[in-house]
C-alpha cells in the first residue's frame, strides 16, 4: 500500500515562532536529534546566511518528517511581508495550512492578508497559538480576535491552563471538564451547535458532558469546513505540539481528485553555485523519471529532466524519480518559472496575490567594473523571483527592480555580496505609475522596407474604464490579414505597452485593429510582432495620456488615546478616511491614501502606537493623478515612434527577454 503524503505549510505574521514550531515537528517525529533555534542560527529551514544574522525566514525552505505512517512535506514560509510572493507561490502546492499566531501579539497585520488568500484557496487550516506561556499572552483575547478580525468559525482542541504562569499547562478537550465555563470552550461549543443541528438541541439544553461525543461531532464539522480548528502550545517549551501533529494529518484536504497523467507545479527556483539552476515541484499526480521530457506552462518547447533531487533536512540527495505527493528538486533543459505547471496544465487558477509590487529601485554597481557582474546576478535573481521584474536599460546603463518593501533591497544587497561578489548601491524607492488615454485616437504603421517585409496596419486606441486593464480587439477580415499574423498582434500588445510616451506601463486601454494588410509573399510573423508596438505606440502618442498613481486601502486598529495624533497624520497624507469604530479601549479606521504618501507611514505609525497598533494596507488599484515632472520620466531604451532605429534594432528577432511567455 502506497504511504499517504500530505504537504502542509507553515503560515505566520514575521516573530510568531513558525520556524521554531517547524524545529519542534522535526524533533518530535525523530527526524532531527537535537531542535534548532532560530536565535542561535541552527534552524534547519533557515539556510541563508542573513537568515541565520537576522533570525527571519527570507525564502521558502522544505523539509519532510514521518508521522503516524504519513509522510509530511513542510513548506516553512517567510513571514514579512516584503517576502510574500514567496508565500503566494507555496500556497498553489499546499493540502494544509498551519497559521501560526503569538499569544502575546494576536492577530497582526499580516495576518490578515495570509488568511484572505487562504481562504481565497479554499486550504484547509489549523490555526497554532503559540507562546503562551509568555508573559503578556492572552490566549482568551487571541481566540475573540480571530473570530472577529478573520471572521473564522473556531473549535478549540484543547485549553491552556494559565493559573500557575511559572507552568502552563495544556489539556485535550476530552480532559477540560473543569474548564468548560470559560470564553474559548463555551463558545467553541456555541459555534459547533450552529454547524450542527443534531447537537443544537442538546446545547440548548446545557447537557454538554459527553466531550467525547462532542469532539467526534467537531471533527465531522471541521472535515465539511463549517468550523476551524485552534490549539494552544508552545513552540520554546514543546508543549502541544504532538497534538498539533495529529491534527495536521486529521484535518488535511485527503480527498482531493487527482489529474489523470503527470500533473506538478513549480513553487520556487534557485540558483546553487554546485548544481545550477534548481526547480522545486510538487507533483499532484503521475510522476516523472530522469531524462524524461514534459509539457511545460511557460516554455516554448518541451522540457528535459535532467537531474531529480529531493531535500533531507537541508541537503540534496539525488533520487531517479519523483511520484504522486512528493515534493522535489529538479534541473532541465530549458528554463521553468516559479509558477509554471508541468504535465497537465489545463487548469487556470487566477488566485490574487497578496501584494503587488508599487515601488521601483536602481541599483548601482559601486565598482564600475562590476557593472556587468551585477546585471548578470540580477537575471539570475529575477529567475529566481519573477515578481522583481528585472530591466537591464544597457543603452543607459540602467538597472531597475520592482519591490514589495525596503526590506527587501536588503537582501537583494546581501545576497549580490554574499553569492556573486557584487556590491552595490539601490537608489531610494519610488512609486510605480502607470499610463491610460486620455481620448479616442488613431495609429498607423506601414512597415515594408526595406524588404522582405511587409506589415500595415491601423490601431484605434481608447480609454478604458479604470480597473480595466487592456481589452483588444479585431475588426480586421481574415482576407486582409490571416488569423495567425493576427495572433502575433495580440501577442505583442503587452510588450507594445510596457512604456507609454511619459514612461510608464499602459493600462485600462481599448485597442482595436481596424485596418491592415499582408503581403503573400513578403509578409512573416516577425512584421507583425515588430510593427505593431510602432502602430499602438503612434496611437498612444496621438491621444496623449494621463498619469495613474497606486492606492491603497488602510485598516487601523490602535488604542483611542492615538485617534488623535493618527487622523492628523492621514489628513496630512490627504488621505479619505472613514468614521471610527470604537470597541473598548480600542478603535478601528478605515480609508484609502496614495502610496506615494504612505509609502514610509509603517515606521511612523509603529513608533506612534509603541509597536502595539495595527496597520494593514492593502494594494487598492489606480486612479488619476496631476501630472508633474517628477512623476514623468524618459523612454528607457529604443522607442517603436523612434521607427529606423527601432527597425534597425529589431529586425529579424526579438530578444528573448522581450517575448511574452
Amino acid at each position: 500500500m502506497q504511504q499517504h503524503k500530505l504537504t502542509i505549510g507553515i503560515l505566520a505574521h514575521v516573530d510568531a515562532g513558525k520556524t521554531s514550531l517547524t524545529e519542534c515537528m522535526l524533533y518530535e517525529s525523530g527526524a532531527t536529534k537535537d531542535r534548532g533555534s532560530v536565535d542561535q542560527g541552527s534552524a534547519i529551514t533557515d539556510g541563508m546566511a542573513m537568515e541565520k544574522d537576522r533570525g527571519i525566514s527570507i525564502k521558502t525552505a522544505t523539509v519532510d518528517f514521518e508521522w503516524k505512517g504519513t509522510h509530511i512535506n513542510i513548506v516553512d514560509t517567510p513571514g514579512h511581508i516584503d517576502f510574500s510572493a514567496e508565500v503566494d507561490r507555496a500556497l498553489s502546492v499546499l493540502d494544509l495550512v498551519v497559521l501560526v499566531i503569538s499569544a502575546v501579539e494576536g492577530v497582526q497585520a499580516h495576518t490578515l492578508n495570509l488568511w484572505e488568500s487562504i481562504k481565497e484557496r479554499e486550504i484547509p487550516t489549523v490555526i497554532f497559538v503559540n507562546k503562551v506561556d509568555r508573559a503578556g499572552a492572552d490566549p482568551e483575547e487571541v481566540f475573540k480576535e480571530l473570530e472577529k478580525d478573520l471572521g473564522a468559525s473556531l473549535f478549540a482542541l484543547n485549553i491552556p491552563d494559565m493559573s500557575n504562569p511559572k507552568e502552563v499547562r495544556l489539556f485535550d478537550f476530552i480532559a477540560s471538564k473543569k474548564f468548560l465555563s470559560i470564553y474559548i470552550l463555551d463558545h467553541s461549543m456555541e459555534n459547533l451547535a450552529e454547524a450542527d443541528e443534531s447537537f443544537l438541541e442538546a446545547y440548548l439544553e446545557g447537557d454538554v458532558s459527553d466531550l467525547l461525543s462532542i469532539l467526534q461531532k467537531s471533527k465531522a464539522a471541521i472535515r465539511q469546513r463549517k468550523l476551524t480548528p485552534i490549539l494552544f502550545g508552545s513552540a520554546k517549551l514543546h508543549i502541544g505540539i504532538p497534538r498539533l501533529m495529529d491534527e495536521i494529518i486529521n484535518g488535511a484536504n485527503q480527498d482531493r481528485v487527482g489529474t489523470e497523467g503527470l500533473h506538478a507545479r513549480v513553487f520556487k527556483v534557485e540558483y546553487d553555485p554546485k548544481y545550477g539552476r534548481l526547480a522545486h515541484v510538487r507533483i499532484f499526480s503521475g510522476g516523472f523519471k530522469t531524462k524524461d521530457v514534459i509539457q511545460s506552462s511557460g516554455a516554448y518547447e518541451e522540457v528535459k529532466i535532467n537531474q531529480i533531487y529531493q531535500r533531507k533536512l537541508g541537503k540534496l540527495t539525488q533520487v531517479n524519480e519523483l511520484s504522486e505527493g512528493d515534493i522535489g528538486v529538479i534541473t532541465t533543459s530549458e528554463i521553468v518559472l516559479a509558477g509554471d505547471s508541468l504535465g497537465v496544465f489545463s487548469e487556470n487558477e487566477t488566485f490574487s496575490s497578496m501584494m503587488e509590487p508599487v515601488l521601483s529601485v536602481q541599483a548601482i554597481a559601486k565598482e564600475e567594473k562590476d557593472y556587468q557582474k551585477l546585471g548578470e546576478a540580477l537575471e539570475i535573481l529575477n529567475i529566481e523571483d519573477p515578481q522583481i521584474d528585472f530591466r537591464w536599460y544597457k543603452d543607459e546603463r540602467e538597472y531597475h527592480l520592482k519591490i514589495l518593501g525596503p526590506i527587501q533591497t536588503e537582501v537583494l544587497q546581501d545576497s549580490l555580496h554574499r553569492r556573486f561578489g557584487v556590491d552595490a548601491d539601490f537608489l531610494p524607492p519610488a512609486v510605480i505609475y502607470k499610463e491610460t488615454p486620455k481620448k479616442s485616437a488613431e495609429g498607423y504603421v506601414r512597415y515594408w522596407m526595406p524588404k522582405p517585409c511587409w506589415a500595415i496596419m491601423t490601431f484605434r486606441v481608447e480609454p478604458g474604464e479604470l480597473g480595466s486593464g487592456v481589452i483588444f480587439d479585431s475588426k480586421v477580415r481574415t482576407s486582409d490579414i490571416s488569423i495567425k499574423y493576427q495572433n502575433e498582434v495580440k501577442r505583442a500588445i503587452p510588450w507594445s505597452l510596457k512604456q507609454g510616451i511619459k514612461g510608464w506601463e499602459v493600462t485600462d486601454i481599448k485597442i482595436t485593429l481596424i485596418e491592415g494588410s499582408e503581403h503573400n509573399v513578403h509578409s512573416n510573423p516577425g512584421d507583425f510582432l515588430l510593427a505593431t508596438p510602432m502602430g499602438i505606440m503612434r496611437g498612444v502618442e496621438a491621444a496623449d495620456t494621463d498619469i495613474l498613481e497606486p492606492m491603497y486601502t488602510f485598516h487601523i486598529k490602535a488604542n483611542n488615546d492615538h485617534l488623535g495624533p493618527i487622523a492628523s497624520d492621514l489628513n496630512q497624507m490627504k488621505a479619505t478616511i472613514g468614521t471610527p469604530i470604537f470597541d473598548g479601549n480600542f478603535f478601528t479606521l478605515t480609508g484609502r491614501v496614495s502610496v506615494d504618501q504612505a509609502m514610509e507611514y509603517g515606521i511612523k505609525f509603529s513608533t506612534r502606537t509603541s509597536g502595539k497598533g495595527r496597520l494593514k494596507l492593502t494594494l487598492d488599484g489606480y486612479q488619476k493623478t496631476i501630472d508633474s515632472d517628477n512623476k514623468i520620466r524618459p523612454y528607457r531604451g529604443v522607442s517603436p515612434l523612434d521607427e529606423s532605429l527601432w527597425i534597425l534594432h529589431n529586425r529579424g528577432a526579438f530578444k528573448a527577454e522581450d517575448r511574452m511567455r
